[in-house]
């Protein structure tokens, strides 16, 4: 009977390191995933960016963009041209906000946004024009974003 309890002991023992064993795996993975979804969001705005500082016409839509131009002030090619650019970012956004919603980042990912650029007259019109593409809950989450923070 005493070799019973001692082999219970040790089982219980041993389950109970196994349990704790799984929680640190657990606890590391996730931060190993919120650390690459952070990487990767970074490298996403460093690629606008890029974009931006290596293609003169896309960097002059938008500055003039932050000076209220809009559609029917561009032609039809620079605004194909910035309308993917802009793309680009909204489906940023979208990562951004999918990332959060799943627990991977936290309240800090979508102050760190930049929504001035989303807030042009331009960005408008091409939200305006596209946001059908996109899931209604992150169309209406975007607009309340974009609409509060200032």
């Amino acid at each position: 009977m005493s070799n019973r309890i001692i082999l219970e002991g040790v089982g219980i023992v041993s389950v109970i390191g196994s349990l704790i064993f799984v929680g640190l795996e657990i606890s590391q993975n996730t931060a190993a995933v919120r650390g690459a979804t952070q990487q990767e969001i970074s490298y996403q705005v460093s690629e606008m960016y890029k974009i931006g500082a290596e293609n003169e016409k896309i960097a002059s839509i938008m500055s003039r963009s932050y000076q209220g131009i809009t559609k029917e002030e561009l032609s039809d090619t620079d605004y194909l041209q910035f309308w993917l650019f802009s793309m680009m970012g909204y489906r940023r956004v979208e990562n951004i906000y999918l990332q959060f919603k799943n627990g991977f980042l936290k309240q800090e990912a979508l102050d760190r946004i930049g929504m001035s650029f989303y807030r042009t007259p331009l960005q408008r019109q091409i939200w305006e024009e596209r946001k059908y593409d996109f899931d209604p809950e992150f169309a209406f989450f975007f607009e309340t974003l974009r609409d509060s923070a200032r």
